[in-house]
């Protein structure tokens, strides 16, 4: 789990670096990327069937997604509605 908390820092590095010099657009492209390369690594794993490297990677790339996925979110609420406070207020909804 160390990768996986090792992913989701940086991933918070790199996408909020990829919005603020590329835009949100990017940051959409960015997170598809991450998901066919998140679904390669999950099979890869899943086909091998031993504990090696593939389960460190599998760890690293699920945190890495869950860092970008969690920062372009909190940014597009943020960032794209007229009032700071209100679309907040969607998470109690969840």
């Amino acid at each position: 789990m160390i990768s996986f908390g090792f992913g989701e820092s940086l991933a918070a590095q790199v996408m909020g670096f990829v919005i603020d010099k590329w835009g949100s657009k990017a940051g959409s492209i960015k997170n598809i990327i991450i998901i066919i390369t998140m679904a390669a690594i999950c099979q890869t794993s899943i086909h091998i069937l031993e504990y090696n490297w593939t389960s460190y990677a599998m760890c690293f790339i699920w945190g890495y997604l869950d860092g970008a996925l969690n920062i372009h979110t909190l940014q597009i609420l943020g960032f794209e509605f007229v009032s700071k406070s209100e679309p907040f207020g969607l998470w109690c909804l969840l």
